[in-house]
């Protein structure tokens, strides 16, 4: 096909034209559409993600409306983990087969590689930033989530069909954990961040936690299992103008307990969102309430607050030691309180409280 006047030679996408044209065919219901141009647009603000996000806009003929499409495309890079399924892999995989059984509504998948090296999406524009969410935006998401843990309660072995999916507690926990004992060894080896490295007590901690990983996640491996999104909160969550919730970046698609999606949605909003409208309190238990309607599940508080204790310890080892190994020191002495706060502290505590541990 001949590049149309305009268009440079280089042809800037991982995806070919092609592609383009066959999967905007299926998405539109033109089986003639012919690309006239593409061009990259900017798109709303992103907080990090794994991989390169870029917007473009699509002329074509044959569609109604000026025949234009606006999309995204995702190009994942590597793997959470060395010996885990790629990133592209699993979200690839979520919108070929498990897509049409969400109770939540996600991009349309327009194209993708069969690896999951790249995938063309549906541009769904927020209608204001997550930062502007209001309390009903908040415990909408959390609807939704309920929506999603419940539909696939129990049936982890039902789940097993996708060997994709990841599994951080029984099939990967080991890789996770090898990637834990090593983000420690550089922090030790690089005396950074210094936060951890120049307090023994803490270092410490972190040693005996993962030493005592097996122990700790017990409790959370004898939750009935469920799908798990595994980045789910309002960075990765756009409301629409009519107020719809569309949630994407399923890239951390998994296998586990519920919690463990509580536990990421919560810290992730302490982290970015300090001034969010409703108390951390209030939403939780307003996920409490719903999935005991939905699915008679219910702790008493002592309960809930171990197994949250051993979520949060659990979901610190799985990433943020490998996170705060790989950061520059001088980006986290800048958000030295925020991390005190969030994460440190808590931490502390929750090895106080689950584990007897001064």
């Amino acid at each position: 096909m001949e590049t149309p006047p305009g268009e440079s030679l280089a042809w800037p996408w991982p995806f070919s034209r092609a592609d383009l044209t066959a999967g905007l065919r299926r998405y539109l219901g033109k089986g003639d559409l012919q690309v006239l141009e593409v061009r990259p647009t900017t798109i709303a603000r992103r907080r990090p993600s794994i991989g390169i996000v870029r917007g473009l806009l699509v002329r074509h003929d044959g569609a109604p409306e000026g025949a234009f499409t606006h999309l995204v495309v995702k190009e994942p890079r590597g793997t959470t983990r060395t010996g885990l399924a790629g990133a592209g892999r699993r979200e690839v995989g979520v919108y070929h087969t498990l897509a049409g059984q969400l109770p939540l509504n996600c991009p349309a998948l327009v194209a993708s590689s069969p690896s999951g090296d790249w995938l063309l999406l549906e541009a769904v524009p927020p209608a204001r930033d997550a930062a502007r969410w209001e309390g009903a935006d908040y415990l909408q998401a959390i609807d939704n989530l309920v929506w999603l843990h419940d539909r696939f309660w129990g049936l982890g072995e039902d789940l097993n069909a996708f060997t994709w999916l990841s599994r951080p507690l029984t099939n990967d926990f080991q890789v996770h954990r090898a990637a834990a004992e090593h983000a420690v060894e550089q922090i030790r080896l690089l005396g950074e961040p210094r936060s951890l490295a120049q307090s023994p007590p803490r270092m410490k901690l972190l040693e005996r936690l993962i030493e005592a990983a097996d122990q700790i996640v017990i409790p959370l491996r004898q939750l009935p299992p469920t799908l798990l999104h595994g980045d789910y909160w309002p960075g990765n969550i756009s409301v629409t103008s009519d107020g719809r919730q569309v949630v994407y970046d399923w890239q951390l698609a998994a296998v586990g307990p519920f919690i463990l999606d509580l536990v990421v949605f919560m810290q992730k909003i302490r982290w970015w969102f300090p001034a969010r409208p409703l108390p951390d309190e209030q939403l939780i238990a307003h996920y409490r309430q719903l999935l005991a309607e939905r699915t008679k599940a219910q702790w008493d508080d002592a309960v809930w607050q171990s197994l949250w204790d051993r979520a949060l310890i659990w979901r610190f080892l799985q990433e943020w030691v490998d996170l705060m190994a790989a950061s520059p020191d001088s980006l986290l002495i800048t958000r030295a309180a925020q991390l005190e706060e969030v994460w440190l502290d808590p931490l502390e505590r929750a090895a106080s409280r689950t584990l007897g541990w001064k």
